[in-house]
């Protein structure tokens, strides 16, 4: 599910607001009103390696990335929300959205989670309802077939178990 919130880019990548000053050298920018937390786990909308790991969000504590917003210099975050807060290359891009970048300079959008306002699209909530009527279907052919098959008990147990979590997986992923 996240992997779904990370491909609806622009709809709902995080929105910084530029303030004016005509006459200063650097842009400056601050959050939005409705942003409050004291510390911000932003999502990356495809993953990027950084400092050597597979990185889908960074939490950045508020008071330090409203410094970077207004200040520029050095931002830290805290990688997939674990360890210490390593620095990054951090900017705004001309949509006012912040973006990410790794050291062969591949960006990625940062956005709140959970700001995709609809669930999952009709077309895959339709594909997981076949999904599971195939699982049904598969399901109910292995027990009926169980007693056939010349395969040792702990097998078909295996076979079953796995079954099962396919199944549980199904039905987790049409809760999203």
């Amino acid at each position: 599910h996240l992997q779904l919130q990370q491909q609806q880019s622009d709809k709902t990548a995080l929105t910084v607001i530029r303030l004016g000053g005509i006459f200063s050298r650097r842009q400056q920018y601050q959050l939005p009103v409705n942003v409050t937390a004291s510390t911000l786990t932003l999502l990356l909308q495809k993953p990027l390696k950084l400092h050597d790991m597979e990185v889908v969000h960074i939490s950045f504590e508020r008071n330090a990335l409203e410094q970077w917003l207004s200040k520029g210099g050095e931002i830290r975050g805290k990688l997939n929300g674990i360890g210490f807060a390593q620095k990054l290359n951090l900017e705004v891009d001309s949509a006012q959205h912040l973006v990410v970048r790794d050291v062969s300079l591949q960006g990625s959008t940062l956005a709140l989670p959970g700001s995709s306002a609809e669930g999952l699209p009709g077309e895959i909530k339709q594909q997981l309802e076949e999904l599971e009527s195939d699982w049904r279907k598969q399901h109910a052919l292995f027990s009926e077939q169980q007693k056939c098959l010349f395969i040792p008990g702990d097998w078909l147990g295996r076979i079953e178990a796995s079954l099962q979590d396919v199944g549980a997986q199904i039905r987790q992923a049409q809760q999203c």
